[in-house]
């Protein structure tokens, strides 16, 4: 009975991952001016990909050959939340983090990637965000101060 009950318990827990992976938060953003009065949101995969999605082939110094990278650009999130600061803080799940200059994600289509190639980033290949600059499109933006903006496995961004 015991081996039955646990089988079962194992059986309801792996139907449900994916609604409960697909319902947990990837992403924070905090700022003091940022959503509608809040100072913080939380974004699962899902939301992020209702927003408007931008496609950056690329290289990058971390993967081997061209891949193509999707997801929603820094500058689209910030202006969807209110967030007009001239820097902003991403931080990664181990606590690395850079001060990306706003301007040039808004020059440049800076992405929030969730996709590889078409798969969703996880831990092991640099998600569940990594921001993808278009080096590729841009060799001028091929350079160590540009590779030190890419955080992977990023979860947090704040206004600075």
């Amino acid at each position: 009975m015991r081996t039955w009950l646990h089988t079962l318990l194992l059986l309801a827990s792996l139907c449900s991952a994916p609604l409960l992976a697909a319902e947990t938060p990837i992403l924070t953003v905090k700022a003091t001016d940022c959503c509608a009065g809040k100072g913080s949101q939380s974004f699962t995969l899902a939301q992020l990909d209702a927003l408007p999605q931008t496609t950056v082939v690329t290289t990058t110094p971390w993967t081997e050959g061209e891949h193509r990278y999707q997801g929603v650009r820094l500058s689209t999130l910030l202006a969807k939340l209110g967030i007009h600061s001239k820097t902003v803080k991403v931080t990664a799940l181990n606590d690395y983090w850079a001060s990306l200059p706003v301007a040039e994600a808004e020059q440049y289509p800076v992405i929030l990637a969730t996709r590889q190639d078409g798969k969703v980033l996880t831990r092991r290949n640099k998600g569940p965000i990594f921001i993808i600059y278009p080096l590729s499109d841009y060799p001028d933006l091929d350079q160590e101060r540009t590779h030190s903006f890419m955080v992977w496995q990023a979860v947090r961004i704040d206004a600075e």
